[in-house]
């Protein structure tokens, strides 16, 4: 055992890096937990046990559930943006397009490859589906703000790959943050439909991924032909 000024060392990992360790462990938890059992089913102390914690290593990273959920919404969150961007880029670099400025002859491939990364982030992973669809909605004030906070950095994202770098208007903010809701909405029923369909004709066999993934496409390309393209 060795002591720096970041706090002691043990097996070579820092008082810090211990930390980090334990707050990934329980954000990891969280998402097992939340996003099978649901939010309202899970005590601090399953968190722990399932993250092989005490509650004093909980109280070390959190305040309370709430802001696990929050750091778990955030942790899917990234995974969906940063799966999305990804693809956005291979596309406009299979393409050989620089700048910031998207010619119109890529939306359909962008729109297509973009919107489909995000879906399979959610989708492929029905813990971060259930958790971002479903588990944050009502919790608390504090988690609708990051929430509708996430809405808005979606929207902001679709308008910057349909602007092209210009400043969007305000028509154009308001079509990207109708384009999330539409999107959002639909994978809400997706979700919805896979465990307790509102009605026979509310079931999977509407709401399928792919024609999900279709019809986004679509409302992405239409709107920026009506709305974005200058």
């Amino acid at each position: 055992m060795t002591t720096q000024g970041a706090g002691r060392i043990y097996g070579g990992v820092s008082a810090a890096d211990r930390q980090k360790l334990r707050r990934s462990a329980l954000v990891e938890a969280g998402l097992e937990l939340f996003g099978t059992e649901g939010y309202p089913n899970v005590s601090v102390k399953k968190i722990c046990d399932e993250a092989c914690l005490t509650q004093r290593y909980f109280y070390e990273s959190f305040a309370d559930r709430v802001e696990l959920l929050a750091a778990v919404y955030e942790h899917c969150v990234d995974i969906g943006r940063s799966a999305t961007i990804a693809a956005a880029a291979d596309v406009l670099g299979r393409m050989e397009i620089e700048g910031d400025a998207v010619p119109a002859v890529a939306i359909p491939a962008l729109a297509e490859e973009a919107l489909g990364a995000f879906i399979s982030a959610l989708v492929d992973d029905p813990r971060r589906a259930r958790v971002i669809l479903i588990e944050v909605v009502g919790v608390a004030p504090e988690i609708e703000k990051l929430r509708l906070g996430a809405i808005h950095d979606w929207a902001d994202l679709i308008a910057g790959f349909a602007c092209g770098g210009r400043p969007p208007t305000p028509a154009q903010k308001l079509a990207a943050i109708g384009m999330v809701g539409a999107i959002t909405q639909l994978l809400v029923d997706w979700q919805t439909a896979m465990s307790a369909p509102i009605s026979d004709e509310a079931g999977p066999d509407l709401f399928n991924v792919e024609a999900i993934h279709r019809v986004v496409t679509d409302i992405f390309i239409a709107s920026y032909n009506r709305i974005f393209r200058p």
